[in-house]
This record gives structure tokens, sequence and C-alpha cells, in this order.
């Protein structure tokens, strides 16, 4: 690829992903043609769909006061990035967790570029709108502004949150407004076979069901859980709820479900092969009375509390193993094609045995191959309808039930880890859900955080499964009031620890200390990854334009384009933010010519924030050059520099003309911000 000369200047940097751009860019991409002078022009876009395009007044649907605005809010740009805490963070050097602190809209659009498509699990407990507090005002004109002032760090009032009751008016307007972007936006960051899993009471279960249809599509639905808490609500109006539910809903639910979907291991399968082998002994299964073994077999499984479809794995063959016999007859009402009806006959009588009377499940190619391994089971004679022999050993998984009975709370352990939070999700529902929907090295992201319930079942699933699931929680800084009762206790802890009052503080300590846990109950799984990087919400390092009657001045300022007081490390994440990077991308720091350069994907990024004088320019474009040459990147190398960092033009342009002259065509570009 040709070198570009010059160090050139890259430009929106300011902003995150601008969503309408790429829509924009992928409908010029499928329909050219609906485009003139740069403009979309919607009737011939009306043309080219077809009957698709619905013009009618009067259409299925869930509206709101607001929802227009609530979809602007989730296309408008974030002008924020992530500054980067390394004293509030676990083990930074090694750790591929994170923990944002902000806004959970703003951080969702900054992390567009960087996590597109990428999160396996998206796994949230919203606010249940129960007529507490809403702490979620979103301010369309100026969000950033709103968060600083939310959270107490713009002035000293800072803006509480309001009740929302249920008389209000706006009660459930309230809480689509701030469901529907924040959705919107975490569909673009699932994979194709990702999944989304929300936590929700009886208050917003069916507006939170339109939202997710309307949001990724009805026909991507995977459906709800019950999750019985077995604890009934002692204030109940009407019904005593002791449940609420697991909504569940795919990216792509075709590719949700090819990728194992909900599918998990049957829990006791391997105490049930065990106990056939004790009671089998080291006799062959073929010489001994395999009814009475099975009998052993089903006493013993009597006594353990088994699922239904575990339960009847209880009968043993001559082989030794565990089956149970299951139905073959075609499944659905109307009757099977022909060929689904050609008679098995009896291996011991020879003559045919009963054909279901709607056919066989399987077609004549399956019934055969399953009568060649032997896995049909035939009666004492033809008079009995053949069954189909399941092995538990071939069928060691099974889907996930749509009711799951745990304790309502964790009070108890994180009374044990010191942490005053009240009403925790359970670690075993979250373990649960998480290690059915994820694995290996899937990334889990939670941007309702809380108490850090999903970051601590993530870290403990995967010492118990050997996993490297990476999660992301972003929980927002909501300020602590030591004068409410409710909040005391989180208030007092906070000011014991030396750390702000926010809810925040509460979430990291609760990872810290799980942290230590985990490690010392399981010392063999050290190697698990318990740390985390912490990150916060804060404005653009790169100044915007703001005109004052002194143009002179203006001028003069813009010169400068950084925010005071930001570090090398605060530009160097939004620059891979903006990039598209990986927060925790691999890196390679060194130290060239007196200044810090950092490599990313082996060469491919090579970035320099530091102040390059004329003098020196040079010899740092040479040892750049030395250093990327003996890393050999894949492709093109493209390097940054900080524009306010060259003495003057000159520097620029030296840099630039070494790097042109000695990477030659393995030079993408030199930029700078």
């Amino acid at each position: 690829m040709t070198a570009i000369p010059t160090v050139a200047h890259t430009e929106g940097t300011a902003q995150s992903a601008d969503p309408v751009s790429d829509n924009l860019q992928a409908l010029r991409t499928l329909f050219p043609q609906a485009f003139a002078d740069d403009k979309l022009d919607f009737d011939v876009l009306r043309q080219l769909l077809g009957d698709v395009v619905d013009d009618g007044d009067e259409k299925y649907g869930l509206n709101w006061n607001g929802k227009r605005q609530a979809r602007r809010l989730a296309l408008t740009p974030s002008l924020g990035t992530l500054r980067p805490a390394r004293e509030d963070s676990l083990d930074w050097e090694t750790t591929r967790n994170l923990f944002i602190e902000g806004d959970n809209l703003e951080v969702l659009k900054i992390l567009q570029r960087s996590y597109n498509n990428k999160i396996r699990l998206i796994y949230i407990d919203p606010p249940y709108n129960t007529g507490n507090d809403f702490i979620y005002p979103d301010d369309y004109s100026d969000s950033i502004s709103s968060y600083l002032k939310r959270t107490g760090q713009l002035d000293a009032k800072g803006v509480r949150s309001t009740t929302n009751p249920e008389g209000s008016g706006r009660y459930h307007t309230d809480w689509l407004n701030m469901m529907y972007p924040r959705l919107v936006l975490a569909r673009s960051l699932l994979s194709l076979d990702g999944a989304i899993v929300v936590h929700i009471d009886e208050h917003e279960l069916a507006n939170l069901i339109h939202l997710l249809g309307a949001v990724f599509g009805e026909e991507n639905a995977v459906g709800v859980l019950v999750w019985d808490k077995r604890n009934p609500k002692g204030d109940a109006r009407g019904l005593s709820y002791q449940h609420e539910s697991v909504v569940f809903w795919a990216r792509d639910l075709t590719a949700f479900t090819a990728s194992n979907g909900l599918t998990r291991p049957k829990k006791n399968a391997a105490a049930i092969l065990a106990k056939a082998k004790s009671l089998l002994g080291s006799r062959p299964a073929h010489e001994q009375d395999l009814v009475a073994v099975g009998q052993q077999l089903s006493a013993w499984m009597r006594t353990q509390q088994l699922s239904g479809g575990e339960a009847a794995y209880n009968k043993i063959d001559s082989n030794g193993e565990v089956y149970r016999p299951v139905s073959m007859a075609w499944p659905n009402k109307k009757k099977a094609p022909d060929e689904y009806f050609i008679p098995l006959k009896h291996p011991l009588t020879g003559r045919d045995c009963p054909v279901p009377e709607r056919g066989w499940r399987n077609p004549p190619e399956t019934m055969a191959r399953l009568l060649e391994r032997g896995e049909i089971l035939f009666g004492p004679d033809h008079n009995t309808q053949p069954q189909r022999k399941y092995l538990l050993s071939e069928n060691m998984d099974e889907n996930l039930p749509s009711i799951l009975s745990y304790a309502g709370s964790d009070d108890a352990l994180l009374a044990e880890l010191g942490i005053p939070f009240d009403n925790p999700k359970p670690m075993k529902v979250a373990i649960e859900l998480i290690a059915t929907t994820s694995g290996g090295a899937d990334i889990v992201l939670d941007f309702f955080a809380g108490s850090g319930t999903t970051g601590h079942a993530v870290m403990a699933q995967n010492i118990a499964d050997g996993g490297t699931r990476q999660y992301i929680l972003v929980q927002l800084p909501e300020v602590l009031n030591p004068d409410n009762k409710d909040q005391k206790a989180a208030a007092t802890f906070c000011d014991n620890a030396g750390k702000p009052r926010n809810i925040a503080e509460l979430t990291k300590e609760r990872l810290r200390k799980a942290a230590i846990k985990l490690n010392a109950d399981n010392i063999e799984a050290k190697q698990a990854d318990c740390g985390f990087r912490v990150y916060k919400l804060a404005t653009s390092n790169i100044k915007t334009w703001a005109a004052t009657e002194d143009l002179g001045a203006d001028l003069l300022a813009a010169a400068v384009n950084l925010v005071e007081g930001r570090t090398e490390d605060d530009l160097l994440v939004e620059l891979l933010l903006k990039q598209g990077i990986d927060l925790t991308e691999p890196v390679v720091t060194k130290s060239l010519a007196g200044r810090t350069v950092h490599a990313f994907g082996g060469g491919v990024l090579v970035v320099c924030l530091g102040d390059v004088t004329a003098a020196d320019a040079e010899a740092l474009a040479d040892t750049m050059s030395d250093w990327i040459f003996s890393l050999a990147p894949i492709a093109p190398t493209t390097v940054f520099f900080k524009d306010a960092g060259f003495e003057n033009d000159q520097a620029k342009t030296n840099v630039a003309a070494v790097l042109e002259q000695r990477l030659g065509d393995q030079l993408l570009k030199a930029l700078s911000v």
C-alpha cells in the first residue's frame, strides 16, 4: 500500500461512532439508486422495497410519548471518552476484565467501535420501576454535562433523581424512554450468535417483551424463564408474587441455536454413570441380571434430587450403558410421509412390528442407521411397538428449564464480604445463566452492574469450567446520601474506606474481595483472571471549538487542542476507542529516543504521544522504523503522534519523511491527533 508522505490530521476524533452515518452507508451499499446529490430519496427507497413498506396510520407495536426522541438519543454520538484509573484497578497489566464508571448510555455509545459484534452475552438487571428513585433522567441536549451534574462532579448541588410513582402519568413512559436507547445500542454490540438476558418483575414485564421484540425482532425471541425466589412479597396488594422473570432474546435466533443456545450439562449425569458402574462392579454387564441392576439404580436415583429428564435414564444395557426408552412416533398431528410407515421386523420372530398411527419420527435412512447401531429397543415379540434407546453418555446436555428455584438474595454472601448492599442478585442464578449462555473466551456485558454480581459470577464460573470469559461492567457512580437511612451504611462504608460516596465504589470493593476469596478457596486455579481494569467516563481529551468574542484568543487556544491536565494514558485510551481497538488488546511498550512508544497488534498500530523536538525527530523516526521492522507486522503499520507534541512543522515533516523512506509500502499512514 502506498505510503502517505505527510503527517495528516484525523477527522471527528472528539466523538464516538456515528450510527446515522453508518446506517446511511449501509443503505448506500444496498440501494445506491436511492441516493441523489448525496441525499437519501425516500420515494425511491419505498419503490425499491415494494410492498414491505407500511404507510398506514394504524400499525401494530408499542408506542409511547418520547419514543422518537429516545431513538434519536441512541443515534446521537457521544462526545465523551474513558479515562483509565490504574489506582482503582486490580492486576491492570494482566487482566482482560473491565469496570467502567459512568452513565451506561454514554458508555454504550463509546464502546461501539471497539466492541461492535463482539459481545456474546448481555446480562442485565435494570431498574424494576417500582416507584422508587429513578436515576437515569437522560438529557438529549447535553448528556455528558447531565451525567457530571447527576453524579456531583460538576457542581456541589448535583442533580438528584425523583420518584416515579404509578400515578405520575409518565410511570411507564419514563421507564420505556430510559430502556429503549440502551437496548438499541446494546444490540449492535452483540455477536450474531449472542443473546441478551434481562431480569424483570411484574411491573414492566409486558413492556420489556414488546421493547425487545421491536429492537431485536420478534422472530428472535428465545423465551421467558420464571425465577422462583421462594419468598412471597409480604406487602402485596394483589397476588403475592414470589417470582421474577428472566427474558431471553437472541441477536439472531438461528445463529444462537446453532451455537448450542440454552444447552447446559445435566447436573447429575456424571453421578448416575458413576453409580451404574459401581453397581455393575468388575463383572461384564452381559453376564449380569440387568433388570435387577436397573432396579437398584432406580432405587438410588429416587433418593437424589434429579430433574425429570435425568430420572428417566434408569436402565442398563448389555454394554453397561445407562439409557432411557423414547417413543419413535411422528410428533405432529398430521401424518408423516408414506416412507415413514415402513415397518420394522422383530429380530427374533422376523415378523413386522406395529407402526405408530402417524408414522415413525425418522426417515428410513435414519431408522436403518439406528438399527445398525443397536439403538432401537424391541419388545419380547413383534406385538410391541419398538422404541429408541437414548444413551445417557451421548446425551449429557439438556435445555435450560423454564423454572429456576433459588433463594432471592445474596445478603449473607455480601455480609461475609463486608459489602453493605441491599438485595443483590443471587450468585447461583447468575452463574446458572452465564454458564448456560456463554463459554470459552466469550465477553459478558452488564451495564446495570449494581453490586457486581455478574463480574463475581463470571470469575467463579471460569474457575469452575476452565473458561476465560471476560466481563465488562458499567455502573453509574450514583451519589450516596448519609442522611438517607437506606444509604447510611453504604455511605459510612465508603467514608471508612476513604472512597467517594457512590455505588460504584461498593461494586469495585465487592469485586476486589470476591477475587481474594475465589483465589483463597481455589488455590489450584489461581491462573484464572480475577482482576479488572477501571475506566471512568469523562469529556473528550480533545477540545471542542468554543467561540467567544475574542477570536484571536480562541485561535491561539485551539493551537493546543488537548484538554489541560490529561495524560498520555488518557489520550491513548481515547485513540484506541476511536480506532475500534479492544481496551485489553495486548500492547508492547518501549522507550525510543527518550519517548514512550506503544505497539498494538504486533506492530499494526504504533503510537507515540510524547513531545518531539526538531533535533530528535529523525532519531525517533529511525528507531521507530527499526522496531517496526523487528516486529514484522502482518499488515501495513499506522503510526499516530500527538499533533501538539511536535515542536514545529519541521519536526513533523522530518518524522513523516523518515518513516516514509524507511518503511515504504509497510507504512500505511502517519497520523496526528
